[in-house]
């Protein structure tokens, strides 16, 4: 048997090109060259920074330039095209092949009849051995499109969910940077006092050391002073390490060089704070209703929901209709070209044992999202409550903080005083020095604590400031609108929804809804009808015998007054009846007397 070239050929590229294939490692350059390029593309396309940084200059910058925002923006597009996509699975399917066959003999057959079991034909054949096939074929299947349609969906509700984890994204980065800023702005603030000390603390630790090698000082209250300079010193260090670190977080977050030295807007007084109403439980609601989390787990339910009625879907039997185009080179065919139509059920009886294991399985699933919805229902209520009780923390902390940082400013002041007097040691002027800085320190910090707090429970609420078109905004437009939201929320006007208003708007929502359904227009507003066809209607109603029913309503009617009148008839003569036998029982006593 001779094999064909177009048979050889393939077999053979194919096998050669198997055997090419070798894991091929990743070398040093070609890392070095996409790690480059990715630094370059990291912070290209910016707005450049502003000299002094405002907060909301910082959480505009980190809502367009922040990574991880980016990513999860990507994440929602491709959830969008995954809708798109389950779209077009509803679609028919329209599918085009062409092709070409050589056999490498000739495609001969022969007839034996049935009844002498002898050759009736000689080996022939209705087909080329070369020839070339071509088809268009159109092919719709209901179930398919069913199960496409609940899929379409499922995947509408899962964008929906991932819009909300976005938005759950953009809220904790908010807060990221307000906390992260706060920490720098006190940092910048504290850094010349940290300088000045620290260089103070090391010219009178040299000090002290020269005078404990000169034996001019008791050498147990020399060590006991170097002691103290040294813990102070290392506090001091560490300081500054923080200094940096805060600094290089905020530079993260807003995506510019982590070298790059921020210079931020400082406040003169570090004392006022948000306000925030006290009747936590009037924001039970609103944190419910603005909650992603909640407001997934209830899309979830309705994911289930879908999965249980496309599981009862893929029970039914499959309709499937079909055309195709058909094109053949066969030069012993009478037509090349010729139309195939087809419709074709399909079934598989042995599903439907499962009915109850899936009606069961949806049930239980309904359940479990409900159950799920209900836990998350009551920590989002929980955590509206540990926020707002944070803040009130914070706030209390901070008062104390400040009657503590003035006590410990007299004290270093006092100290001061007593050095200059010279009744007072060098390294007492610096201890309280210290603990004066120290208490500042703590009084700024607990400042930064408590606009942390405002943020953590403003993410408790749910509360979003961020426009919809903030991508297409720049820095400074996006810095006012989220300035405006801020202000009116630090001064006590948070957007609160009761639920005296929730009810009322849902009682207005389901109105609309109704005016807007045509088939309730059609059932509840009757429909006019001309003048001339209601009279033409009245007449003929007039001129119809009665019905059957009518008819028969009116007999029974008049036969209850038939047995009625009959009744009476009976009574009247009873009565009678009765008057004589008792006027004759009259008579007969009298007669007897």
């Amino acid at each position: 048997m001779q094999v064909s070239r177009t048979v050889v050929y393939p077999l053979a590229v194919v096998a050669l090109l198997s055997g090419c294939v070798n894991p091929k490692p990743l070398s040093v350059e070609e890392v070095a060259e996409s790690a480059m390029d990715d630094i370059t593309q990291i912070y290209q396309q910016q707005e450049p920074l502003t000299e002094v940084l405002t907060l909301t200059d910082a959480m505009a910058r980190a809502l367009k330039y922040n990574l991880d925002n980016r990513v999860k923006l990507m994440e929602q597009a491709v959830a969008r095209q995954s809708v798109e996509m389950a779209k077009l699975d509803m679609l028919p399917m329209v599918g085009v092949s062409a092709g070409y066959l050589d056999r490498t003999n000739t495609d001969a057959s022969e007839s034996v009849s049935i009844f002498t079991n002898r050759q009736s034909l000689e080996p022939s054949t209705s087909q080329d051995r070369r020839r070339f096939t071509a088809d268009v074929r159109f092919t719709w299947n209901i179930l398919d499109f069913g199960v496409s349609y609940f899929q379409a969906k499922q995947n509408s509700d899962r964008f929906l969910i991932s819009q909300k984890a976005r938005e759950k994204v953009m809220l904790k980065l908010l807060q990221q940077v307000r906390s992260a800023y706060w920490r720098a702005v006190v940092m910048q603030k504290m850094e010349k006092d940290v300088d000045a000390i620290l260089k103070n603390v090391k010219t009178t630790l040299e000090d002290l050391k020269a005078v404990r090698e000169q034996q001019l000082y008791t050498p147990l209250f020399a060590l006991q002073d170097i002691r103290l300079l040294v813990e102070t010193q290392k506090q001091l260090e560490e300081l500054k390490e923080s200094i940096s670190i805060a600094n290089i977080e905020l530079a993260t977050l807003i995506n510019v060089p982590s070298s790059t030295k921020l210079k931020l807007e400082t406040p003169e007084h570090f004392k006022d704070v948000p306000a925030v109403s006290r009747q936590i439980e009037k924001m039970e609601l609103t944190a419910l209703i603005n909650s992603a989390d909640y407001a997934s787990e209830i899309y979830n339910v309705r994911i289930d929901q879908l999965e249980s009625r496309k599981a009862l879907m893929r029970l039914l039997p499959g309709i499937e209709f079909s055309y195709s185009g058909n094109f053949t080179s066969n030069s012993f065919l009478w037509n090349n070209l010729w139309g195939e139509l087809g419709l074709r059920l399909a079934g598989d009886l042995m599903k439907l044992l499962v009915i109850p294991d899936i009606l069961e399985y949806a049930e239980v699933s309904e359940e479990l999202a409900k159950s799920r919805r209900l836990a998350v229902n009551t920590a989002v209520v929980a955590g509206v409550h540990l926020a707002w009780q944070d803040y009130m923390n914070a706030v209390d902390r901070l008062e104390q903080s400040a009657f503590l940082n003035e006590i410990d400013n007299e004290i270093a002041e006092l100290t001061r005083n007593a050095e200059k007097n010279r009744s007072g040691s060098e390294v007492e002027a610096i201890q309280s020095e210290f603990k004066a800085f120290n208490s500042e320190l703590s009084h700024l910090l607990d400042y930064a604590q408590t606009q942390d707090s405002f943020g953590a429970f403003l993410v408790s609420l749910g509360s979003n400031p961020v426009p919809e078109n903030y991508q297409s905004l720049s820095v400074s437009t996006l810095s006012a609108a989220l300035s405006t939201k801020y202000h009116g929320w630090e001064h006590g006007k948070l957007e609160i929804l009761t639920p005296e208003d929730m009810k009322k708007r849902i009682a207005l929502k389901k109105s609309k809804e109704e005016e807007r359904s045509w088939w309730g227009k059609l059932l509840d507003e009757p429909v006019e009808m001309p003048p001339l066809l209601y009279s033409i209607l009245n007449d003929a109603d007039a001129k119809k015998p009665e019905n059957k029913k009518e008819s028969k309503a009116k007999e029974t009617k008049d036969s209850g007054k038939k047995s009625e009148n009959e009744k009476e008839n009976k009574a009247k003569d009873s009565g009678k009846k009765q008057e004589v036998k008792d006027s004759r029982e009259a008579e007969k006593e009298e007669k007897e007397s």
